[in-house]
């Protein structure tokens, strides 16, 4: 990959896949609606919704980060999930010409210039993007009641709110921002990602007023988990569709100023800590009891294994 310098006439500000399958995924929209099912479930050991191992959609997820991840490399299982976004833009055919993996330790040159302008990057190319995660924590914690002691009653409350739930925008996959709040304990925003092909509609607000008692002996809380995974992987950029740069078979675009060439068939971008909804999950939140007897430390918050 190499560029040749300041151009006066950009060869243009988008270049966006034409197949219905990446048109669908790109403009999957999330609409709060009233047949959704209410409530936030009080789980039980082995009970929760599905979180996959591997998952893909179509932009960059909501609320990565990317400014300083490197060592994520490509693997098999990620791409098997990318190539279901679009198999015209993601395929074992493109990805035979070249995958380049481009992170914060690119110290000069044109790779230095694409991860500086990574923003301005996804956002004129939406249509050519695509992120593959591996499963790095399930249900991840999110907010907890106060500890209460055995023999005590606590009433609280558990609640969430969906914010700019739309489609893939400014390079951003579907999605949008998650609040979620137990009123007088702890709160946290974030955002939130949709899986290619998860149709499943969260309510736009919900909220659940309920009690935890605990026996003598023992002390407890409600720990509150967002229902999905937090992912790593990399952000796909595909170059199938850009304009021909030479007789080579290279393909070229404008950014930042410079004129950026490839024979690669992928630019990729190392992401963590992207959180991807789970499938056809009816509610955003998930509670769990939990208590231990007094005098034992008390339990971190991650999410049960075996659950």
């Amino acid at each position: 990959m190499n560029h040749t310098g300041i151009r006066s006439e950009p060869h243009g500000s988008a270049l966006d896949c034409s197949s219905l399958r990446h048109t669908a995924a790109l403009h999957m929209t999330e609409h709060p609606e009233c047949e959704a099912v209410a409530g936030v479930p009080l789980i039980r050991p082995g009970t929760g919704p599905l979180v996959p191992r591997h998952v893909a959609a179509a932009g960059a997820p909501r609320g990565a980060n990317w400014k300083t991840v490197s060592g994520v490399e490509p693997c098999e299982e990620r791409w098997a999930e990318v190539k279901r976004v679009c198999d015209g833009c993601f395929n074992d055919g493109e990805r035979g010409r070249g995958v380049q993996v481009i992170d914060h330790r690119a110290a000069y040159g044109t790779a230095r210039l694409v991860f500086d302008h990574f923003e301005e990057l996804i956002g004129r190319h939406s249509g050519r993007l695509a992120f593959g995660g591996c499963l790095v924590t399930r249900h991840p914690w999110r907010a907890s009641t106060a500890t209460v002691a055995g023999g005590h009653l606590l009433r609280y409350s558990a609640a969430h709110e969906l914010r700019e739930a739309v489609a893939v925008g400014g390079g951003w996959a579907a999605g949008g921002t998650l609040d979620i709040a137990v009123p007088g304990h702890a709160h946290f925003t974030g955002g939130y990602t949709r899986g290619v092909g998860d149709v499943a509609a969260w309510p736009g607000f919900e909220i659940v007023h309920s009690t935890l008692t605990v026996e003598p002996g023992r002390r407890g809380r409600i720990d509150v988990h967002a229902a999905g995974g937090v992912y790593s992987g990399l952000l796909y950029l595909a170059m199938t569709g850009f304009p021909r740069h030479d007789e080579h078979g290279a393909r070229c675009f404008d950014l930042g100023g410079h004129h950026v060439w490839t024979t690669c068939g992928y630019l990729c971008f190392p992401l963590k800590d992207a959180f991807v909804k789970s499938p056809g999950s009816p509610a955003a939140l998930l509670r769990l009891r939990r208590t231990w007897a007094d005098g034992d430390p008390e339990p971190a918050p991650s999410f049960p294994e075996g659950m």
